[in-house]
C-alpha cells in the first residue's frame, strides 16, 4: 500500500473516530440534559414528573417491598409525602408523612381526598399497582408553597403579611367579573384585573410565566383569592445540581449540556491536533532533516540526541506514527544508500582516473621518449648511420607512434561510448563461421609466441545482428587481456551456444584467475589490473571498452575467476 493510499486510510479512521466521538459526546449531553430536565420537573412536581417512574421501580423481591431510593428522595426535595397501602387502605410503609395524614383509609376516604369531595389540607395522588399476587396503592400527598401562603392569607391576613413578604409573594381579591377588589403587595406594573382564561394560563404554565398561583374560589360571593409569587428567590426554588453549580431552568441545563458539547469538542480537536502533529508531522521533520543532511553529504539516517534512529523503536523495527510513511522512508534510506554508493564510486573512480593518468602519461611519455631520441639520432652529423641502421630507427620510430596511436584511440572510443555517439552499422551474421575466422587471426602473439585458441563452434546455426568492427574490437580485447596478463603459454577457449533465452559466447582461458577485488573492478574505465611498470601494454580502458560495445549490441557481460583457476568472461545477448 502507497503512503498516499495510507494517509486516506488514516484520515478516513481519523474523521470517523472524530465523528463517533462526537456523536457519543452529543448523545450523553442530550441523555444528561433530558435526566437533568426530568430531575427539575420532578423537583417542581413529582406528582405529574416522577409518580410513574417511582411506580415502576417498586417490585417485590423476597416477600419484601423495594423502591428506587433515589426517586424516594425526590418525594421529599419536591415537599411530598408518600405512602405505600395495601387493598385493604392499611399503611404499609410511609415516608415524610406529616401527623395529620391518616394511618388506615376507610372505605370512600382515600377517594374523596383525591376528588376533593371532602376537605383535606393536601393534594392527594393515588396509583394502584399489582404486583404478583400482591395489589397495593401508592398514596402522594403534597401542598405547594404557595397554598401555605394562601391558608396563612385567609386565616390570618396580618400575621401573614411577614410570611408572604419574605417569599416575594403578593395577593389579589378578584370578583366574579375577575376585576380587581383588593391586593396587597402586588408589584407595580400588573394590570388590576385577571380573566378566567388567563388565570387558567398561569395555573398550568407557571413555568412560562415565571411565577406560581394558587387560588381559593368562593362559590357563595364568586369571589376570588389569588397568591402570586416567582418560582422563589429562597433556596427552596427547585434545582439540580451539577458539579457544585445549581440549576433552576432548562435554559440554563441546556446552556450547560450546549457548551460541555463545544468543549469536549474543542479538547477533542486540541488533542487530534497535538496527535497528529506527532503522528504526521515529527516524521516529516525528521524526512526533512534527513534529506537537508544528504543535501550536504551526510547520507545516513540523523540519530537523536541519545544516538538512537528516532525512526525505529527499540526492537528495531520501524515505530508505528513512522509506518504510514514506510515507503518513503524505505526510498530515502535507498537513496541514501545510493548517494553513499555512488559517493564511494565516484571517490574510487577519481582514485582510478588519477592512477590511469598517471599511467597513460607513462605509456604516452615512454614511446614519446622513444621517438624523440631516435629522432635525434637520425638527425645527428656527428654519426654516418648505414641504411639499415637507419630502417631500424624508422620501425622502432614507426612502432611507438602506433602505440601512441592505439592509446588516444582507446580513450576516444571510450567516451564516444559513453555519450552513445558511436556510429553502429549492424548487419545480421552466422556466428560459427564468423568467431572461427576472427578468433584464429588473433594468433600468434607478438608478446606471447605459445598463446593458443580454441573454439569450440554451436552445433546449430546461430544469427547476431552485430557490427563487424566493434564486436572483433570487444574479442580482441578479451582475449589479449587474457594473454597479457597471464605466464606465456595460457589458452583460451572460446564457446559459442544458443537456447530459447538468448546466446552465449564463453572466453575460457587457463591462467592464474583473478581475486575479488579485480573482478569488481575489471570493467571501470581507467583500472589496470598490472602496474604502469610490469607491461606497456593495456591503456586501463580495454575491458571498459568491451563491456561498453557489447552493451551497445544489447548485451551483458560478467566475470567469473578463481585464483589458480582461470578466468571466464561471458557474452550473453537475450532474445529480443
Amino acid at each position: 500500500m502507497k503512503a498516499t493510499q495510507r494517509l486516506a486510510w488514516h484520515y478516513i479512521r481519523q474523521w470517523l473516530f472524530i465523528s463517533i466521538a462526537l456523536l457519543l459526546s452529543v448523545v450523553i449531553a442530550f441523555s444528561w440534559i433530558v435526566d437533568r430536565t426530568m430531575a427539575l420537573n420532578m423537583n417542581r412536581s413529582f406528582a405529574n414528573h416522577g409518580f410513574d417512574n417511582l411506580v415502576d421501580s417498586i417490585s417485590i423481591t423476597n416477600g419484601q417491598l423495594q423502591w428506587d431510593e433515589q426517586l424516594m428522595q425526590q418525594v421529599k426535595v419536591s415537599g411530598g409525602w408518600l405512602q405505600i397501602a395495601d387493598s385493604s387502605g392499611a399503611v404499609l410503609h410511609e415516608f415524610f408523612v406529616p401527623d395529620d395524614v391518616p394511618k388506615k383509609y376507610k372505605a370512600g376516604e382515600l377517594a374523596s381526598y383525591m376528588h376533593q369531595k371532602v376537605p383535606f389540607p393536601y393534594d392527594v395522588y393515588a396509583y394502584l399497582r399489582p404486583i404478583g399476587d400482591y395489589e397495593i396503592m401508592l398514596i402522594y400527598g403534597e401542598k405547594s408553597e404557595e397554598e401555605h401562603l394562601l391558608d396563612s392569607w385567609i386565616e390570618d391576613s396580618e400575621q401573614a403579611k411577614e410570611i408572604l413578604k419574605s417569599a416575594s409573594a403578593w395577593v389579589q381579591l378578584v370578583n366574579a367579573e375577575g376585576d380587581e377588589l383588593e391586593s396587597w403587595n402586588k408589584p407595580k406594573g400588573v394590570e388590576s384585573g385577571i380573566s378566567p382564561y388567563e388565570l387558567v394560563l398561569r395555573a398550568i404554565y407557571e413555568n412560562h410565566y415565571g411565577e406560581r398561583v394558587a387560588f381559593e374560589y368562593n362559590p357563595n360571593s364568586g369571589e376570588t383569592w389569588i397568591v402570586r409569587m416567582p418560582y422563589s428567590p429562597s433556596e427552596a426554588e427547585p434545582y439540580v445540581m451539577m458539579s457544585g453549580m445549581r440549576l433552576h431552568s432548562e435554559m440554563e441545563i441546556w446552556m450547560v449540556g450546549i457548551g460541555a458539547v463545544v468543549l469536549s469538542m474543542l479538547l477533542l480537536f486540541v488533542i487530534m491536533a497535538w496527535w497528529e502533529s506527532s503522528r504526521i508531522g515529527r516524521p516529516l521533520a525528521h524526512f526533512m532533516r534527513w534529506a537537508e543532511a544528504m543535501s550536504n553529504h551526510q547520507y545516513e539516517e540523523p540519530r537523536n540526541l541519545s544516538g538512537k534512529y528516532p525512526s525505529l523503536n527499540r526492537k528495531g523495527r520501524l515505530k508505528l506514527n513512522y509506518r504510514i510513511y514506510s515507503d518513503v522512508w524505505q526510498a530515502l534510506r535507498t537513496l541514501s544508500g545510493r548517494l553513499q554508493q555512488s559517493e564511494s564510486d565516484r571517490e574510487q573512480h577519481e582514485r582510478l582516473r588519477e592512477q590511469w593518468l598517471t599511467g597513460l602519461t607513462h605509456d604516452l611519455k615512454t614511446p614519446l621518449a622513444s621517438i624523440i631520441g631516435y629522432a635525434h639520432l637520425l638527425n645527428a652529423n656527428q654519426y654516418d648511420w648505414s641504411e639499415a641502421e637507419r630502417m631500424e630507427f624508422s620501425m622502432l620510430i614507426q612502432q611507438k607512434a602506433e602505440r601512441m596511436d592505439e592509446l588516444i584511440q582507446d580513450l576516444n572510443l571510450t567516451y564516444q561510448l559513453k555519450s552513445n555517439a558511436l556510429p553502429m552499422d549492424r548487419v545480421e551474421t552466422e556466428m560459427n563461421d564468423w568467431l572461427s575466422s576472427i578468433v584464429h587471426e588473433l594468433l600468434p602473439v607478438p608478446a606471447d609466441a605459445e598463446a593458443k585458441i580454441i573454439f569450440n563452434p554451436s552445433p546449430q546455426s546461430i544469427m547476431l545482428n552485430i557490427d563487424v568492427r566493434y564486436f572483433v574490437r570487444a574479442i580482441e580485447n578479451v582475449c589479449m587481456n587474457a594473454w597479457i596478463h597471464n605466464e606465456s603459454g595460457t589458452t583460451v577457449t572460446v564457446f559459442i551456444e544458443q537456447n530459447e533465452a538468448g546466446t552465449t559466447i564463453l572466453f575460457m582461458d587457463d591462467g592464474r584467475g583473478m581475486d575479488e577485488h579485480a573482478q569488481q573492478n575489471l570493467f571501470q574505465r581507467y583500472y589496470r589490473g598490472t602496474s604502469t611498470d610490469t607491461t606497456d601494454q593495456g591503456s586501463g580502458l580495454g575491458m571498459a571498452i568491451t563491456k561498453q560495445l557489447i552493451e551497445a549490441h544489447e548485451g551483458e557481460v560478467s566475470v567469473q575467476s578463481q585464483i589458480g583457476k582461470g578466468t571466464t568472461i561471458r557474452f550473453y545477448f537475450p532474445r529480443n
